[in-house]
């Protein structure tokens, strides 16, 4: 991804509050290769009969299109964490939606835990352990996490984001791999 300091994320959203007609398709550019980095093999085993991962982020854009112009960023970073939560309430919906359907036999909890989770090959233990975790994260350090593991992106392109330089991205990750190591002990 290739952006100039005046297309951050939180200067494209000022520019859709702003009116910028442009803006719009501009974010979603910037953000939809990421969001496709982070959705793929998201989808549960269960539910890719359904839908597959094309059908969770138009969910997922189709919730965030609508809000665009009034979601305010209070930190760097904020946006992916939030797009991150769109979608994996996307995903818990797709969930609970199956386990009513009638003629599916609806998995416990933790079975159904463990395929959202299988796809990256963890256990559902262990996802929750790193859920945990994450939330307790100070948030720039939360956002920072979110950005390079479950965006995939470079550190280049989260200092353009951050307005810092890559060492300092790069040094912030560090600190929150350390923090998280510490409360998973």
């Amino acid at each position: 991804m290739s952006v100039s300091d005046s297309h951050t994320t939180a200067q494209l959203l000022k520019d859709i509050r702003d009116g910028d007609l442009g803006a719009r398709g501009r974010l979603i550019a910037r953000i939809e290769p990421l969001l496709r980095n982070f959705a793929h093999g998201r989808v549960p085993q269960m539910l890719r009969h359904q839908q597959d991962t094309a059908d969770m982020m138009q969910v997922t854009w189709l919730k965030v299109l609508d809000k665009l112009p009034r979601i305010q960023v209070q930190e760097r970073g904020a946006f992916f964490a939030y797009l991150r939560q769109v979608l994996v309430n996307a995903l818990r919906d797709a969930l609970r939606a199956q386990a009513r359907t009638p003629d599916i036999v609806a998995d416990d909890g933790e079975n159904a835990l463990q395929s959202v989770v299988s796809a990256e090959n963890i256990s559902a233990q262990d996802w929750l352990a790193y859920e945990q975790a994450l939330h307790k994260l100070p948030a720039e350090f939360r956002h920072a996490v979110v950005m390079r593991f479950e965006f995939g992106m470079t550190f280049v392109e989260m200092g353009l984001e951050l307005n810092q330089s890559p060492d300092s991205v790069r040094m912030r990750v560090s600190r929150a791999l350390v923090l998280m190591a510490e409360m998973l002990e």
